[in-house]
């Protein structure tokens, strides 16, 4: 079904957003759109500047009849990687609230919370991710975002949101990998195994820090520094590398505070290369010591030149950047758009159940709107279903019937030539109809001819006088009225002559005579009647003989 969906990654300095367009099977990027977040003057009064920033964004990108989904950031959310003895899902949920309370240093009915597992080393464990965020928090976004005229069905995490982007580009299996997402005030670091997110955190540092340590030591404000570092382009690999360029006098600085800068970005990266070492050594105390493949960076910081160099030195890996969107060669896009990508991803991917914030009090009031999009499409699915059920209902009945008629034509056809009949329910009572039908044809005959000898009696006569040689080979015996015809082949007339002569000897036939004709070399066919003496004619006979 076709579906207008929109991704919202609000972050601390700038808003990304991305519009699609799904399909059948398939879907399509519509737009693209970054904006700074505005700054808001000092004791200024009215709208956030996240509020003023999205209603600019709408302006040129208006969001009605889409669907829009959120993340909450990572370092407003309170998160946690829980283990059990056990891998039932019921018992987990069940047990979560107990778990919440011991890890959790917050009241429990002030919370927002919500879980999915994680891929655990133990099959006997289960791992879960808990994540809870305040009502009172997700109230004052919601409601910032309602103010632009927008009601997400969806708030997710920003961490499933990387890690969906990860798995949807990422070309390679069974690998051991460290997702590191740099951003303004927070770093994300996920680790990956065998295409499973098993372990993330968040790291309250990133690029903020560097800016707002570069304007302590040159007496700025974070702003200025911020432009300042943007504009300098900084190298991290050395020193040396700045020096050389010359590229720092036309910004107006002098050497002293060109390495003053450097010695502080270094310094920070230094701080934030801790805490992924300190999360790392947290992760190999449940998961063991784990060889990783690649560290994959995005996120703003990612864009600082020779970081992955740094990092790469420090953890003895290679560090590349996030495989995204390769169509798209932009600097900002590459770095920058794979959280609300992955964002969007989250939701297509109904096989993975992932994090959602949107439950409870929120549910009703944020994405019933949204659902009236599904009306149509359920009303159509659903006629869709009755006119299968009626096309199957169909099938199914002339089926039926052509079974039955074609059963019915086997049987007949069977019946005919093989002289087979249906099973009788009493086979004892049908085998006595059968022998009793057959002695009345067999008195039905003794009557037809007019003799004394019954049909069995003359049959077995005729046949103890056959010839005994292998060439004679009968076709037929046909009892008439007071005849008898046999039809056969043998192997000369002689032997026929012998066995016309036996058959006359017993003085009980009327007369024998047959016809021949030769067939082929040592085989001649041959006809044979045997009249019968008629009643009055034997009886006769039999009294003259007496005499």
């Amino acid at each position: 079904m076709f579906e207008n969906i929109a991704a919202l990654d609000i972050g601390s300095s700038s808003i990304k957003m991305i519009t699609i367009r799904t399909g059948l099977r398939n879907f399509q990027i519509t737009s693209m759109t970054y904006e700074d977040v505005a700054h808001a003057e000092p004791g200024a009064e009215g709208p956030s500047p996240v509020v003023v920033t999205l209603r600019r964004m709408l302006e040129e990108y208006p969001l009605k009849g889409f669907t829009v989904f959120v993340n909450l950031p990572m370092e407003k959310a309170v998160i946690r990687n829980i283990t059990f003895p056990f891998n039932d899902l019921e018992k987990i949920r069940s047990a979560i609230p107990f778990e919440a309370e011991e890890n959790i240093p917050f009241r429990m009915d002030d919370l927002s919370m919500d879980f999915q597992s994680l891929r655990s080393t133990n099959p006997e464990e289960g791992r879960i991710l808990l994540a809870a965020a305040h009502k009172q928090l997700l109230r004052e976004i919601l409601s910032a975002l309602q103010e632009c005229g927008i009601q997400p069905a969806r708030m997710g995490l920003e961490a499933n949101a990387l890690f969906e982007c990860y798995k949807y580009f990422n070309r390679v299996g069974g690998e051991s990998v460290i997702q590191l997402d740099i951003g303004h005030s927070k770093t994300i670091i996920n680790v990956i195994r065998d295409n499973f997110l098993v372990y993330t955190r968040c790291i309250t540092m990133g690029t903020a820090d560097i800016y707002r340590d570069i304007a302590s030591a040159q007496k700025i404000t974070v702003r200025e520094a911020a432009k300042l570092f943007e504009d300098l382009s900084l190298d991290l690999t050395s020193l040396e590398n700045n020096l050389q360029r010359d590229f720092y006098k036309t910004l107006g600085l002098s050497r002293p505070r060109l390495r003053r800068i450097y010695d502080k970005t270094i310094e920070s990266v230094d701080q934030l290369a801790e805490q992924v070492a300190i999360t790392l050594k947290s992760f190999a105390v449940e998961y063991g010591d784990v060889e990783f493949a690649r560290m994959l960076v995005s996120g703003g910081g990612a864009n600082l030149a020779g970081i992955g160099m740094l990092l790469s030195r420090r953890f003895n890996v290679p560090v590349v950047s996030l495989p995204f969107l390769p169509d798209y060669t932009e600097q900002k896009i590459q770095s920058q758009f794979p959280i609300v990508f992955g964002t969007v991803l989250s939701y297509l991917d109904r096989r993975q159940a992932s994090i959602n914030f949107l439950k409870g009090e929120f549910l009703p009031d944020f994405v019933s709107d949204s659902r009236k999009i599904y009306y149509f499409a359920g009303t159509m699915g659903a006629a869709a279903l009755l006119v299968l059920a009626v096309n199957l209902i169909t099938a199914a009945i002339i089926s039926y019937r052509t079974s039955s008629e074609y059963t019915a034509m086997l049987n007949d056809r069977f019946q005919k030539y093989f002289h087979a009949k249906p099973s009788d329910p009493d086979p004892v009572k049908a085998a006595q109809k059968l022998v009793n039908d057959e002695k009345k044809d067999v008195e039905a005959i003794d009557n037809i001819i007019h003799s004394d000898q019954k049909v069995i009696d003359l049959i077995r006569e005729v046949i103890a006088s056959f010839p005994g040689d292998d060439s004679f080979v009968l076709t037929s015996v046909v009892v008439n009225e007071n005849s008898v015809r046999i039809d056969g082949s043998i192997g000369s007339q002689r032997m026929l002559d012998d066995y016309r002569n036996r058959l006359i000897d017993t003085r009980k036939y009327d007369s024998v005579n047959f016809t021949t004709n030769q067939a082929r070399a040592n085989q001649t066919t041959f006809t044979m009647i045997i009249k019968q003496k008629i009643r009055a004619v034997a009886k006769a006979a039999e009294k003259s003989e007496d005499k």
